[in-house]
């Protein structure tokens, strides 16, 4: 589509126009490509080891403290319990210490819209739970398909 505007409006000729077009679809399509496997690789990677790519936050916490925010992470759950490690965003590289949760109780997944969605990756639809922990409310965010590990 905007091959053909840039054809029309341009005044060019339209040899070098499509040839240009259809290249950059190819080098998108490349990138696309290569962001899915490695996607993919990771989510094996991790589901192998019983883990998940997901974000945390304390909904409790006080207005603009960095813990109300959603910070990413490698969840490893286990019966009523859970362990966060946080991570660094697209190499999953440790960024601190882990945080060792007793969970008491787990909400329904609710999908994280509006405001909501800050500090989250757009490239994915989010669904969240709030868990009753030791150390207070706090939500944990992932990829729609990732709530199976709880249910």
């Amino acid at each position: 589509m905007s091959t053909s505007a840039w054809l029309a409006l341009s005044g060019r000729e339209p040899g070098p126009v499509i040839f240009s077009g259809l290249s950059n679809v190819v080098v998108y399509w490349l990138i696309t490509v290569v962001y899915l496997r490695a996607t993919r690789k990771e989510r094996k990677e991790l589901a192998g080891k019983g883990q998940m790519r997901a974000f945390l936050r304390y909904p409790d916490s006080l207005p603009g403290s960095l813990s109300g925010i959603w910070n990413p992470g490698i969840v490893t759950p286990t019966e009523g319990a859970l362990r966060f490690q946080p991570a660094a965003y697209e190499t999953l590289e440790s960024s601190g210490r882990s945080t060792n949760f007793t969970v008491a109780d787990v909400s329904e997944p609710w999908t994280i819209a509006g405001k909501d969605r800050k500090y989250l990756p757009a490239s994915a639809g989010y669904e969240a739970v709030t868990l009753a922990t030791d150390k207070g409310r706090v939500e944990l965010a992932a990829s729609r398909s990732r709530w199976t590990c709880w249910q």
